[in-house]
């Protein structure tokens, strides 16, 4: 996976760390700190993302290696988003896992590149990672409870409000039927 330059937003440049103390001294690392606001969220994005301006806290261990740099640590975050099912809001925290290698462009073939987590100008952008990370843990249907009820699906009644909420679905098929009945028990009551 390289990232591409046409995407690169305020969290590539903040989690952005020169490694040119580490290049060609394998054993050598170096551990990072950082805490960085997140970006605007992403229109379409998924369901959990991190508030605009929130923390993003990154520690891992840059560790050179044979093939390029070694990361691992992790990165906490608080998400927020919407129920799937009622639409009331939703919070989440999370850390997760980082564990990728930063490959060397002299050590990748041509065909595996694309397939590839390559070191850019002797630097590790932690950023498309982080982003990763934390779209892997987040819940891909949040709920604000296990036994949310939900909307109903006819009207968009908030089902929690009612429990008892219903509509009387009349097959199209017997419509003409329904008339029929309403005209009996009229007459019956006559």
């Amino acid at each position: 996976m390289s990232s591409d330059p046409a995407s690169t937003s305020s969290l590539d440049t903040a989690l952005l760390f020169d490694a040119v103390d580490l290049i060609s001294r394998t054993g050598a690392h170096r551990h990072v700190d950082r805490t960085v606001p997140a970006p605007a969220r992403e229109a379409g994005g998924i369901a959990m993302q991190v508030p605009e301006g929130q923390d993003i806290a990154v520690e891992a261990e840059l560790e050179s290696v044979v093939e390029g740099i070694y990361v691992h640590g992790t990165v906490t975050a608080h998400l927020d988003g919407e129920c799937s099912r009622c639409l009331d809001p939703v919070e989440q925290d999370v850390t997760a896992r980082l564990n990728e290698l930063f490959m060397f462009p002299e050590k990748v073939k041509a065909d595996e590149r694309e397939d590839s987590t390559l070191l850019e100008d002797e630097a590790v952008n932690l950023g498309p990672l982080v982003r990763d990370a934390l779209a892997m843990e987040a819940d891909e249907r949040p709920l604000c409870r296990e036994d949310c009820p939900g909307l109903c699906g006819q009207c968009g009644f908030r089902m929690e409000d009612d429990p008892d909420h219903h509509h009387d679905v009349i097959d199209d098929r017997f419509a003409a039927l329904q008339g029929l009945f309403e005209d009996e028990s009229k007459n019956e009551e006559a």
